[in-house]
């Protein structure tokens, strides 16, 4: 790049190259999903520390409470017990958030793909957070509990990948009906 072409950034007159903007854009997601598994690894710390061994407590009565739970099955503790589940949860996790990671890198860098990015960041941000758990501690820890309804106890991890599913179909299905997928996915001029 020239003297000029810098200056000409510098001073506004020229954008930033696409490839800078998109390297910038992968930065800032990375830092978000950073602070995003801090939060579900320190909630998970925190119930540790003060939930385990204790009684459940009402977060808000008789609607959401807190526990804690050892949960060595899949989510929401589905094949609990299954003999060589860590392993297979942990194989399983792994190429999931590798495609998922792959599809994130994949789609064209466009402002209307944040919309499917943002879901994407959730669910990979879930997954390495009780990733975590499952290789540090040989389960995930999990901590809040419906009172209201008969529903698996569940963290912070649980909820990204809940919610990043949930939009990503919305998204997918009725916001971004052009969104290119696994066997569609081509490089953009703009990638």
């Amino acid at each position: 790049m020239s003297k000029k072409n810098v200056s000409d950034l510098i001073n506004n007159k020229q954008s930033a190259p696409v490839h800078n903007r998109r390297w910038l854009s992968f930065m800032i997601y990375g830092i978000d999903a950073a602070v995003l598994i801090a939060l579900d690894q320190l909630v998970k710390i925190w119930a540790i520390a003060n939930l385990q061994g204790q009684p459940e407590r009402p977060l808000i009565q008789g609607f959401l409470h807190l526990t804690y739970l050892e949960n060595t099955g899949a989510a929401f503790g589905f094949l609990a017990g299954f003999g060589g589940a860590q392993l297979l949860f942990t194989i399983v996790k792994l190429l999931i958030l590798g495609l998922a990671l792959w599809y994130f890198l994949k789609l064209p860098h466009e402002p209307r793909f944040t919309l499917l990015r943002v879901p994407l960041l959730l669910i990979v941000a879930g997954g390495i957070g009780n990733l975590i758990d499952r290789v540090r501690l040989g389960f995930v820890v999990d901590m809040f509990v419906f009172r209201f309804i008969e529903f698996p106890v569940f963290n912070v991890a649980d909820i990204y990948v809940t919610v990043g599913v949930f939009l990503f179909a919305i998204m997918a299905i009725f916001v971004v009906k052009d969104a290119p997928f696994f066997g569609t996915l081509k490089e953009s001029k703009n990638a």
